[in-house]
């Protein structure tokens, strides 16, 4: 593994990259208020050594990236997508396989839209083609799971301060978040989750901007039948997050492209699912 800094779009974006550079580049972009290293190890180990050049990166206003102030620079996908383009110009990467979580599908659907002489292949994994609706903080025709609107009345009511509280919080988060795949490993989720914050200077600053930055963005899903990379979107059954329609649909829109539903998983990669995951996208990346 080497960590890098590089300055795009204005931004100066940390990343981290596994493997021979000469290999064919594989983009991991990660969603909402998550470092780049909330992407699994062993996801990145098996990619590797499937002959990719691996590269997680923190977002904007995540771990150690530059932060951003949103009121008076507000951005969107769009943007975000530029960002992962400006990594790949200071990487030295003419193109890439791009590979999108979350949030991070809906920024590699844009870089498909906005910069597709720049991806090989895309790789959408629980996300969604649908705008958020600021009314119901979820995306647009879908009902907000009760156990995250619980979750939301709880951080606005007893936002939390401290890193500990941060920590439990996210905690709970996960757990809900989690699908009936493999039982909730609470100690595992805890030391990831502490490692997404330790960076982080207010572990807050990145969701809140995150997600006004999703709340202005476009609609896609009008858009993105024009996609011609070749395309694979995965989804778990029991996403609560990005209820299991929305990759559905999103794989019926885009012109043949493959769908991967995962029986049983949530919002999340639990490490049972992990090789299935990188096998699949190491076959479709290597089509």
């Amino acid at each position: 593994m080497m960590e890098r800094i590089v300055e795009a779009n204005g931004i100066r974006l940390w990343c981290e990259t596994f493997g021979d550079s000469a290999d064919p580049a594989l983009l991991l972009v990660m969603g909402l208020g998550a470092r780049g290293a909330t992407w699994p190890d062993e996801l990145c180990r098996l990619l590797q050594e499937g002959g990719r050049y691996v590269i997680r990166y923190d977002n904007r206003d995540t771990g150690l990236s530059g932060r951003v102030d949103y009121e008076a620079n507000p951005y969107t996908m769009v943007d975000l997508a530029q960002d992962a383009v400006g990594l790949l110009d200071g990487l030295g990467i003419a193109t890439a396989d791009v590979v999108g979580a979350s949030m991070g599908g809906m920024i590699a659907q844009e870089i498909a839209l906005e910069h597709a002489d720049r991806l090989r292949s895309l790789t959408v994994i629980m996300s969604s083609a649908e705008p958020l609706d600021p009314a119901t903080n979820t995306f647009r025709g879908t009902v907000r799971d009760p156990r995250l609107a619980a979750w939301d009345a709880e951080q606005i009511a007893n936002p939390p301060s401290t890193r500990e509280e941060h920590v439990e919080s996210h905690l709970k988060l996960a757990r809900i978040l989690a699908g009936r795949l493999t039982a909730f490993d609470e100690a595992a989720t805890r030391a990831t989750i502490e490692r997404e914050i330790e960076n982080a200077t207010d572990a807050g600053h990145a969701s809140k901007n995150h997600i006004l930055a999703a709340f202005a963005s476009r609609d896609r899903s009008g858009l993105v039948g024009s996609i011609t990379a070749p395309t694979l979107v995965i989804h778990g059954s029991d996403d609560p997050m990005a209820p299991f329609a929305h990759g559905k649909a999103l794989a019926a829109a885009i012109p043949g492209s493959e769908f991967l539903p995962i029986e049983g998983m949530g919002h999340g990669f639990p490490p049972s699912v992990i090789p299935r995951i990188s096998a699949a996208i190491l076959r479709h990346t290597g089509r």
